[in-house]
Formats: C-alpha cells, structure tokens, sequence
C-alpha cells in the first residue's frame, strides 16, 4: 500500500524553495520508525528496514552505524555490505563524514571484496593449501577470454568437445554464446553445484545442454586449478567463501566474533549466493539490512528481491527471531513523482509481503501519520486490471493521492531518433540556462549501454558537458589505445606493415590526425621523394615502410607531422624491445611517452568543450591500458609484450574501472539505470522510451538454461511444466518494470520520459503506467527546434547570411546575422566556425595543377577509358570516391569472376558444384529472392561453360586466366618519359599541356590465342546490358587490351611465348537473359592502329587540372536520366559549383 498525503504541500513553481525548508529536499528528521532503527542497541538480533525510494535507508543506516560506534563499538567488528564499488566507494565516503571514528580498513565493501577478502585471510591461516598464491579476481573480460579459448579448441579439434545438442550448432562460439556460458557457471557457483551434480540433473530431466555444459564447466575448472588455483571468477569468489566458512567452524566463529554488527545496503540486489553468505555471517546476530523490495537493476547478475520475503526464516533463530521495520516518510520524491512510483510498483510482483511501497508526505513535521488502507486517498487511481495478486489471491492495493506539483512528470513524443537526442540536449540547456539549474543536478538514465555512448556523444557535440559511468567499450576498440597495439603488432610482426589499410588507420588515428587528404599528399611526397632517387617503389609501398624512414619524414612538411610522431612511437618501441629487458608495461610507457600526448590531452580536457570530453576519455582509456598491462605482468611473470598483444586483442568485454569518465567539472551524468542505483538529481530524463527497448521482453539466458537451473534447484522439477513462455515474459517485464520504477525514483523534482513514435517504433506501455491521463487523452508529437547551443547558432547564422546575400528585399536580416557572426569573432573567445574564414567554399583552391605532375605517366585501366572519354567530370568524380557503394549484382559478378578463375574450363555440373560450396560466401538469405539469384549464378557458369565449348569450336586455346599487366606507352613524339620530372630546375619542367605518357595497367580475365599464338583477349561480362554490334567495332575497353598486346604488355605474363600482334578481342556476355553466352567479338587491330591514340588521349584527359563535362543537355537532370551527377553537372540546369549553397 502507498499513502501519499499531500497536505500542505507547495506548487513545483517554488519546488527549490520549499526543499531549502522542508524535510523532503534532505533535511533529515527522524520520524517515529526511524526511531525505532535508531534505538536498536547491541543484541537485536536480524533487523530488515523496509522503504520505498528517498525514505532515508541510507542515511538512517550511517546514523545507526554512527550510534552504536558511538555506544562503544569497536570499528574493526563493523561491516557494511554494498551491491557495487561504486555505491560502496560513495557509501564509505558518507560514512567518513558522519563520524570521527578511525577505521584501519575499509568497513564498507561490495560482496565480492568482502569474499576476497575472506579466501585470502583463509590461506594466510593454512586452510587454502591448494592456493600457492595469493587470491586474484578473475575479471568478466579474462574469464570471456578462456571461454572463447576452450570453444575454440574445440572447433578446431584440438580437444574433445563435451558434445553440444545440435539445435546449438551455430550459436557456439559467439559471444552470445559465451554470455550465456558465463550466466549459466554464475548459477552454478551461486547454489553451490559441482559439474557432476549438474551433469546428474541434465541426464535425469532429458537437457542435454546440461550434460554438455557440466562437461564444459569441469574442462573450465580443471583448466583454472592447474594453471590458476588462485583465480577466482564473481560467482565463484562468493561460493569458495562460503564454503570455506561451511567447512571450517573454528574460522566460522572466529568471523563472528570479529563481527558484532553487520549492514547491508541495497539488499534487494543481492543474490543467491550473496545470501547464503550473509547466513553465514549473520544469522541469529546482529544485522541491520535495508531494501527496496520494487527496485532492483542487478536482475542481470542474479538478483533476487523475491527473497526479501524468506528474511525473518532464513536469518532469524528461537533465541534472535528477526525484525521487519518499514519508511514510510519520503525524503526524496514529490507528491507527483512517487504516484508515479506507486503506479509502476503495483505492477510488480509481491515481494518481502508487499512492504516498502507506503509513502507518507507531511511538510514541516517529523513525521507522518500512517493512512489506512481505506483511506479516501485510495481511490484516486483506477482499478488496474493487470495489478499482481498477493499469494492470497487479493488484488494489492496502492493508497494514493491525486498530485498536487504540477509538471513534475512529462512525457514527451518525438518523430525520430535524432529528433529525441536533439530534444534531451535541448531541455538540458533550457533547465540550465533559463532555469538556472546547475548541470550536475540532471542526470539523463537510459535502458543500456549503447544508448548511454550514443546521447553522451551527441551531446557532447552540441556542447553540453557530460559524464558517463565506467566505459562498456572493449579496451581493443578504444580509439586511444587501437593504435598502440597496432604499433606493438608491427613491432613485433614486421611484415604486418605491408598492410596499406593499417597505416592508413594509424595515420587517421588519434595520435597522427591525418585527415584522407593528408595521407594523400604524404604518399605523394614520398613517391616525388623516390623518383628523384630514381626509384620505382609505389605510394603504397613506400607508406608501408614510413615507420623505418624517422629522418626522411623529419625532412618532409606538415603533411607529414603525424607520420613522425607514429615513426617516433614506432622507434622508440623497438628500442625498448631490442633491449630484451622490458615487458608489457615497459613496451606500452616507451611508445606512450614517445607520443607526447599526455600534456596536449590533459590541456584539452581540463578547457572542457566537445574536444575537451574527448581528451578526457582517452586519457580514462589509457589509465585502464595502463592498469591491464599491470594487471598481466604481476599475474604473468615472465609473459612476453606479444602474449600482452594477444589478450587484450582477444577481450570482447570492457574492463571493470572505477574512474568516470567526464573529468570533475560540471556536467550531466549520462549512465543506465543499473549505474544510477542509488543516486539521485533534481532532473531526470529518460529517453529510449520505445517497446523492444524499455522494455525489452526478450527472454535471456534461457539458451541454456540458467534460470530453469535455478528453480530446479529451489523448487524441484516438479517447477519445470510451469515454467512456459507466457510465465518467463512476465518475470521479464517485472524485472523491466523494476528497472523502470529505480529510474524514475532517481528524481528529487522532475522526470522527463521521452519516446519515439514513427512507422517504425512504438512508445513504451510503460509510459501509460506513469502517465494515465496522456493515454487517455492522447500525447502529440513535438517539434523540437534548433538546440541552444553555439555551434547550432552558427550554422542558423551562416545559413541566413549566406541565402540573404544577394537579396535586396532582405538586407535587414542579412545584416543582422552578419552583425551576429561578427559579435561572435570579435568574443573574448571566439566561437569556432563564425569567422568566414573557416567557411566552406571561401577558401581559395590548394592547387591549380594537374591531377598527376606534368611529366610523369599517367596511370590508365582499360575499363576506365571509355568513361573518361565520354564525360571528364564524370569519372573525375568516380575515381576519387564518389562512386556509390558496390551492390549485390557486383559481389555476384565478383564470385563468378572468382570460380572461372579458379576452374577456366570446367563443364556445367563442375561449376554448380563449386557454385554449392561457395554461395555461401554471399550470406544471401533463404527466401525467394536468394533463390532467385542463385539461379541467375548458375545460369552464368552454365553459359561459361558453353564458352568452353565455343572457344575450343573457334580454333582457339586458353593461354592464362586473370592475367595482371602493365606496359608504358610513351607520350607522341617521346622516348623518355620522366627525364624533366626529375630536375629540379623548374625552367626544365615540362609543360601540363604537354602531350602525356601512359601506364597502361590491368587485369585481363582470359588470354587465348590462335593457331598462330596470336593473343585473343577475352573479358567477361557478368551485367545485364550489353553494347551494340556497331559499338563493339571501336569498344574502348577492348582497344584498350588490344593496345596493351601491340605495345607488349603481355610478354613474359603467360607460359607461352605470344606475339605482339592481337588476333582480336571479345566480350563474353554471361548476365542475359539468353539460354547462351554471346561472344562479341572486336575485330583485330593489324593495319591501323586506333587503339594507342585513344589510350593517350585518355591519359591526356585523366591527368589534366580540368575535367569536362560531356553530354546532351536536353537528356541531363530533371528532363533525363543521361547525366549521373546533375547536380554538380555545369550542363544541368539544377548544376551548381560544390561551393554554392
């Protein structure tokens, strides 16, 4: 039941005012029930102190500790148990303050610490001998890591695998998979099961994942035991504990000797094995544990609230029965807000008998009276047809009060996801700006982890401070620490630098801050810088090998400045490696202090801004390389930097840490709603409000099985009929209603709830709990405007100067703007991106030459000629990018190209038969559409193999297949090519406009040749269009090869010696529709050779400064689909320069 009584409370207008008056803003005074957890004194025997969020269960427990300290209690006899490091960290801050007593060691810690604690005192007391060495936590990440290992092994059949069903097939050796491993051996650990138990429960209930998932566990702990006794995984840590205590009475008593008062914190999230802990520990003594039966976020790792209700069993004796006590006054949430509480606690199952839910409001007095459970307040809500029985069968009941603090809650509807990140960055700077609220007072809580980086980083970009939890990044994937790995890999692997792709990244990381068009111009300097050596490695080559060229890129400029800073690092390295004294630790600080970003982040990050959040983030993700490394190293004596490399490239999960991330400046905490347990601001917005996300009713860990495991062994098999479908989804949406109710509960004045609704999304139901009247009423959909921020302002500046430029009939608003902008440089600070001179499109052009320098051979591809002769600009465009993305019909073609390469002249049932071994490749997916492809695949080596048949019919052989050539064919009139490029005297440089050199180079798919072994050259198509007769006659790409054979690109490419004169060349149409392929065919070039003009001419046009555009105006933009770039297209009527708005 929940009574709110809210007489004499304030409107929300004066919300801070009151709180500066009121008990409700966190003046604490002891009510009556308070009291009573106050007055207990030594031997009181198991006490559970109920309460709803913001009752005081926190602060009543300090002042409890406080008391009994002060009553004599020596402090070394006291221990406070908290779910996380975190709320323990916070707590034992509180508990500093609250008292000058002096504490030789932590007093408060999480179970696990605890545990840890227990295991190692164990040992040092000789009943460990198993342990040779000191206990160590097996964190999530190493213990994902030797799972992945074993299942690998397995794979790979270097070991026996312990015979999965087969409906597991595919999921084995994801990380799902692993996930569910892990939650399994937790269940496990937490009832104390020993592999050959499970295995026994798995071959008497028919689960045949048990069996192998107890074979599997064995493998695992026989694995830990011989190479790491003294590892212990979360959930094993608390089992070996209580085992121990099990085991050994004398210690058991010893432990409770030294323990005379026990407190817990948060009880509601312990589970299982927690709780048999604190048997151990507690029963029949003194203990005082608090809990909110209705919120609980660690459902994930165990918790069980349920068991709240088996307190006064489970823990009292004959001779010390245990107590219940309820809060009821609320300290933290306003009348509106806990109606919204009650309203989502109704829904949730019934734990510790219903308790915990009363919430009394009465300002100015200590305390409240108690409302009946037929107060005239209860009627306020409507019956709630889906409200949970209590085990007799009677609906429960929430007392409840109409709210009296309007706009405490809102919920809001977006159209779009974007739309919902620009909305939360838009009520933040509202609430500070023009509320005055500081930042530190919101928070924004969401479902999970990829929702907290995708808002922290957006708003970040709009400016807005921000601090988020503990990353949930693997440390592999941190954009600080990827390339440092990278530089330990080429360290060590040398020949990993002929990976251009990897350079490149490193190049365009955070240590080099290449952009792509300072990679292009470093490859340029440094191929100018070998062809005045005369020599004739490539861009790519020579980038590979950059990091061994320290004193060259010292010599070049600022295109090369990230290029020394890598070469240093890089250097440095290999310094430290050729020592053969250091380690991991060793390695990483070499290349770390080699980078000099230490002092260039810490600067950044301590101006604050969007920069600022990042520098603070690398610097966290460093710490946490750092403390790995340290971590591997004391674990792993003797372990090489390689074997470092290989661990933390192998961890999927994000390591554990307690640093934020956000620096101690202020900002709006950004976190899930596991990470704000137990916290509390004046703002809280909670986005993501979408059914499939909050809440999401996938059922988990149900793969294999690890909460039927549970209940097995709770309840007996007898539970497994019960457990159906339509039972798991309610536990689910009770555990995400839980999730919910502690978010809301994190506000002391308001919650902002917003959803997105579209074609795509629907908002939560979960916004109909909190929120009745705007599901009657139905809610719109809001606009959200321009955020308020700088960098927003800007852009609507620039926009309106720029469109009102040439507009008489608005020069008062174009001035304006601009007298904005100006007021906006001319600042104290000036704001980024106001100053023209930032602005796209003003600046002057950073070349005028040509695209390749005069002198030098330009590189041309035979199926790129007949594009630049059509139209310049067009494949301009193309060859820097601007092509659109490879489709399916290209990824077919590419298969096809492959098989025929791999099997030139196979029959029809041998390519199908390669065809079945490799569709796969394509991850086509099984529905009419793949099998329509697939029949398209088949068709094509069908009609190949018909080729083969044609080819041999025509008197022709095949001489090579994917055949790379390059031949140079000189400018006119020329028979040295680069002899000017290579002078320095700039009057010896070549004109641009002077006729060019060719390379020609490419790949021909087949080389055939006559009975003279004159070469055919052979293309196949794969496409559905093919050119006309007349076309082929002069078909650029196939002059192009017929080029190539004229001027000797073949020679020595094939196992048989060919002549320089072409017997013709053809394409092999294989993507029609027709039953057969079509060959056709280009006459050959013998008297007149047409060929190697075009070739030139198209070199000539490749390497120009200007690029044309080239076809019918009448057929191009709107009025045709004959231009593929209309509007960039100077011939369109849509066309505009790149630079004009």
């Amino acid at each position: 039941m929940e009574h709110m009584d809210t007489r004499n409370s304030a409107p929300d207008t004066a919300a801070h005012q009151q709180d500066a008056a009121a008990p409700a803003a966190g003046t604490f005074v002891e009510d009556a029930r308070q009291q009573e957890a106050l007055d207990l004194e030594a031997g009181h025997g198991p006490v559970l102190v109920l309460g709803g969020p913001g009752t005081g269960k926190t602060t009543t427990l300090l002042r409890v500790l406080a008391r009994r300290l002060d009553a004599g209690l020596d402090p070394q006899h006291v221990l406070v148990l908290s779910p996380t490091r975190v709320s323990a960290a916070s707590l034992r801050d509180d508990l500093s303050e609250s008292t000058d007593k002096t504490f030789s060691e932590p007093a408060v810690r999480t179970w696990s610490a605890y545990a840890f604690d227990l295991i190692r005192r164990a040992r040092l007391d000789g009943l460990l001998p198993a342990l040779a060495r000191p206990p160590r936590l097996l964190s999530g990440p190493e213990q994902d890591t030797l799972i992945g290992h074993l299942l690998e092994g397995h794979a790979q059949e270097i070991t026996p695998g312990p015979g999965w069903p087969e409906s597991l097939g595919e999921a084995i050796g994801t990380r799902g998979f692993r996930k569910e491993l892990r939650e399994l051996f937790d269940r496990i650990s937490e009832h104390g099961l020993y592999a050959g138990e499970l295995q026994d429960l798995g071959e008497s209930l028919n689960r045949p994942e048990w069996v192998a998932a107890a074979r599997f566990y064995q493998e695992y702990r026989d694995l830990l035991d011989l190479g790491s006794a003294e590892a212990f995984d979360p959930a094993g840590l608390l089992a070996a504990a209580a085992t121990i205590l099990e085991d050994n009475p004398r210690f058991l008593a010893t432990e409770h000797d030294r323990l005379q008062l026990v407190m817990v914190d948060d009880l509601q999230e312990a589970n299982p094995a927690q709780q048999r802990l604190l048997g151990l520990l507690a029963r029949g003594r003194d203990l005082v544990a608090f809990a909110v039966p209705d919120n609980v976020v660690q459902g994930f790792r165990g918790a069980r609230p349920d068991m709240l209700g088996e307190f006064e069993s489970r823990l009292g004796t004959l001779k010390a029965p245990a107590r219940i006590l309820e809060l009821h006054h609320s300290y933290r949430l306003n009348p509106e807000l806990a109606t919204a509480w009650g309203r989502i606690a109704r829904r949730i199952p019934v734990a510790a008998g219903g308790a915990g839910r009363i919430l009394v409001f009465e300002q100015g007095t200590d305390a409240a009276p108690e409302a009946s459970r037929n107060s005239p307040a209860a009627s306020a809500l409507p019956d709630d047809p889906e409200a949970p029985e209590t085990c007799d069968g009677e609906a429960t009941e929430l007392d409840a009060a109409p709210a009296t603090v309007p706009g405490s809650l809102e919920v809001l509807l977006v159209d779009s996801p974007i739309h919902e990140e620009r909305l939360v960055a838009q009520r933040i700077l509202e609430e500070h700006l023009i509320g005055r609220r500081p930042l530190e007072d919101m928070a924004v809580v969401l479902r999970n982890g990829s929702q907290v980086r995708s808002m922290a980083k957006y708003l970040a970009g709009a400016g807005i401070a921000v601090n988020t939890p503990p990353a949930e990044t693997p440390l592999r994937e941190e954009p600080a620490v990827r390339p440092l790995l990278d530089l330990m890999t080429l360290a060590l692997d040398p020949e990993a630098q002929q990976d251009p792709l990897l350079l490149q990244e490193l190049l365009m990381s955070r240590y080099a801050t290449a952009s792509a068009l300072d990679v292009r111009r470093l490859r340029q300097g440094l191929r100018r810088h070998e062809v005045g050596l005369g020599g004739n490695r490539s861009s790519a080559e020579l980038l590979a090998g950059m990091l061994d060229e320290l004193e060259l890129l010292e010599t070049m400029g600022r295109e090369a400045a990230g290029a020394r800073r890598l070469a240093r690092m890089y250097q440095a390295l290999r310094t430290e490696l050729a020592a053969g004294t250091g380690n991991a630790e060793t390695a990483l600080w070499s290349l770390w202090a080699a980078s000099g970003m230490a002092e260039k982040w810490t600067a950044t990050a301590l101006a604050g801004g969007i920069l600022g959040t990042r520098a603070d983030h690398d610097l966290d993700a460093m710490l946490a390389i750092f403390q790995s490394a340290e971590r591997f190293v004391d674990q792993l004596p003797g372990s090489s930097v390689a074997q470092f490399v290989e661990h933390v490239l192998g961890q999927e999960l994000p390591m554990d840490t307690l640093a934020s991330r956000g620096g101690s400046r202020p900002s709006v905490q950004v976190l899930t709603t596991a990470a704000a347990a137990g916290r509390e601001w004046d703002l809280v917005l909670i986005p993501g409000m979408q059914e499939g996300i909050w809440p999401n009713i996938k059922l988990r860990g149900e793969l294999l099985g690890g909460g039927a495991l549970s209940d097995v062994i709770e309840h007996g098999p007898a539970i497994l009929p019960v457990r159906n479908i339509a039972a798991l989804i309610r536990e689910t949406r009770a555990d995400e209603l839980r999730t919910f109710a502690n978010a809301v509960s994190r506000a002391r004045s308001k919650v902002i709830a917003i959803a997105v609704a579209s074609e795509d999304t629907s908002p939560s139901s979960f916004l109909d709990i909190v929120d009745p009247a705007g599901a009657v009423a139905g809610r719109r959909t809001f606009f959200v405007p321009r955020p308020r921020a700088l960098g927003a302002l800007v852009a609507e500046l620039r926009q309106a100067a720029e469109a009102t430029a040439l507009d008489t009939d608005r020069e008062e608003l174009h001035r304006d703007a601009t007298d904005v902008l100006g007021a906006l440089v001319a600042a104290p600070h000036a704001v980024r991106g106001a100053h023209p001179s930032s602005w796209w499109g003003l600046a002057e052009p950073t070349s005028s030459g040509p695209v390749v320098p005069a002198g030098e051979p330009v590189k041309v591809s035979p199926s790129k000629v007949e594009a630049v002769m059509n139209s310049p600009l067009n494949w301009f465009v193309q060859a820097v990018g601007g092509e659109a993305a490879t489709d399916f019909a290209r990824s077919l073609g590419t298969l096809v190209h492959s098989i025929a390469e791999e099997h030139p002249e196979a029959g029809g049932s041998e390519y199908l038969a390669v065809l079945e071994e490799r569709w796969g490749e394509l991850e086509m997916p099984q529905n009419w559409e793949g099998a329509r492809d697939r029949e398209r695949a088949e068709s094509m080596l069908q009609k190949l193999a018909q080729y083969n048949v044609m080819m041999r019919t025509e008197k022709r052989r095949l001489i090579g297949r994917e055949i790379p050539f390059e031949v140079l064919i000189p400018a006119p009139g020329s028979t040295a090519v680069s002899e000017a490029a290579a002078g320095s005297d700039p009057e010896t440089l070549p004109d641009a406009r002077a006729p060019r050199a060719a390379l020609l180079r490419g790949v021909v798919d087949r080389v055939e040749a006559d009975e003279s072994s004159n070469p055919w050259v052979v293309d196949l198509k794969t496409g559905k269009s093919q050119p006309s007769g007349k076309d082929v006659e002069k078909h650029p790409q196939l002059g192009a090869y017929q080029a190539a054979v004229i001027n000797g690109a073949l020679a020595g490419h094939t196992g048989e010696e060919l002549t320089r004169t072409p017997a013709g060349a053809s394409l092999v149409q294989l993507g029609t529709t027709t039953k057969s392929p079509r060959e056709q065919a280009q006459p050959a070039i013998t008297d007149e050779d047409w060929a190697t003009p075009m070739v030139l001419a198209a070199a000539q046009l490749m390497g120009d400064a200007d690029f044309l555009s080239r076809h019918d105006p009448a057929r191009g933009g709107r009025r045709g689909s004959n231009c593929r770039l209309p509007g960039i297209c100077p011939l369109c009527s849509e066309g505009r320069q790149v630079t004009e708005p």
